[in-house]
């Protein structure tokens, strides 16, 4: 009857909180599903009124205990979901004094604090934890084989692409070597990452976008360039009418806030570079070199389907390792390397025998017939039996053969 009475309103006085206490079961059987944050769990559910078979709680590494218990309560069977590799609840505790010896990372006065996390409390107290070993994101596997190699101990499953590298697909390196960094701006740097914004609008409409910095300052930086240089460019407005229809616009963010997002194609400006007039990088790089900063990495480093490119006005051997150096500053270093080099301990191709007579059969039959064949292609825990190269294009790959 309250739903009857609440439905040819277009402005029901009675609060949510409320139709949810008084006519929450047949909400319920209207609508099975909930979608809500912990925080709308108990602004709109009263205690005792609404009851769940199952509850899901996703990016559970960011969700403190405190906060799921809540819907927990609501549950008759509770799912954990998440990446202990990936992002933990942080807290920023704002300083009263300006005055910050560490504020050279874009934080402002700002302190950082992380804290166990729903998902920790649960793999210490559930078993079997059940692992998601199949990476289904990146059509590229330089995309994802640094973290695989450095962050999961090589346990991610993914496949060979067809195609070699190129500026549409892969990682790829890009120095600004006349970027300076001065209040934790780099301006040189910014406005590469926006000519290279505006290429991709322009020359790539088909592939969504999204661009990262490492830290606020320099988002800000970027966002009022862009905003800037897409004021007077029709395909602009039409680029990003299409992508946020399909719920997959062109963004702009820090470091902090790209946990759960992808994007066909990742931009990012490393930010950090040689002050003017120095010929060092000062070593602080902010949240990356705290504890936990290699977490805050793995999660920019695996947003992209499609292309990553690094603005980077730093060199790897800027950045100096020692036995003291942090774990995230020494991913840093790592992945910069990585995007220019290419190297990783892992080959795609593997030099591996051919795993039978069977395939030895096939792939003499292939080669009499002019193809170029590569067995055992692949990396990490899945390989392509045999790999026949493109007969124009020699590193790509025409067809993969399962025997």
């Amino acid at each position: 009857e309250l739903l009857n009475l609440l439905i040819p309103q277009q402005r029901p006085r009675v609060p949510v909180r409320q139709m949810l206490r008084r006519a929450g079961k047949a909400i319920q059987e209207l609508k099975p599903c909930f979608m809500m944050g912990p925080q709308a769990v108990a602004q709109f559910l009263a205690p005792g009124h609404l009851h769940f078979d199952i509850v899901v709680m996703d990016e559970a590494s960011q969700l403190r205990p405190e906060e799921a218990i809540g819907a927990i309560a609501r549950g008759s069977q509770l799912v954990v979901v998440g990446d202990p590799k990936q992002l933990p609840p942080t807290s920023f505790f704002s300083r009263m004094s300006a005055a910050d010896g560490d504020g050279d990372d874009g934080l402002g006065p700002l302190t950082t604090t992380e804290a166990e996390s729903i998902l920790d409390v649960c793999i210490s107290h559930f078993q079997p934890v059940r692992t998601l070993r199949w990476h289904y994101r990146s059509r590229h596997e330089s995309l994802i084989a640094f973290s695989n190699h450095h962050f999961y101990r090589g346990d991610l499953v993914f496949f060979p692409s067809p195609y070699p590298k190129s500026k549409s697909l892969g990682l790829r390196y890009q120095h600004v070597a006349d970027g300076v960094y001065e209040n934790q701006m780099n301006h040189v740097e910014a406005r590469r990452v926006v000519d290279a914004a505006v290429d991709h609008i322009l020359n790539r409409p088909d592939d969504c976008l999204g661009i990262v910095t490492l830290n606020i300052k320099q988002r800000d930086l970027v966002a009022e360039l862009l905003e800037e240089r897409l004021r007077n460019l029709p395909e602009a407005a039409d680029f990003k009418e299409r992508w946020e229809a399909e719920g997959m616009g062109l963004f702009i963010k820090n470091l902090e806030n790209v946990q759960g997002d992808e994007r066909d194609c990742i931009y990012i400006s490393t930010t950090f570079g040689k002050a003017r007039g120095t010929d060092v990088v000062r070593q602080n790089f902010g949240p990356i070199s705290r504890d936990g900063g290699w977490r805050r990495l793995n999660v920019l480093f695996t947003r992209a389907r499609k292309a990553v490119a690094v603005f980077s006005s730093m060199r790897p051997e800027d950045i100096v390792v020692d036995n003291k150096t942090p774990e995230g500053t020494r991913a840093l270093r790592n992945y910069l390397e990585y995007a220019r080099t290419g190297a990783l301990p892992v080959e795609r191709e593997t030099d591996l025998p051919p795993d039978s007579d069977f395939e030895i059969a096939v792939m003499d039959v292939l080669r009499g017939r002019g193809y170029e064949v590569e067995p055992q292609l692949g990396v990490a825990g899945f390989r392509i039996d045999i790999g026949v190269k493109h007969p124009v294009h020699k590193s790509g790959y025409l067809a993969a053969v399962e025997c």
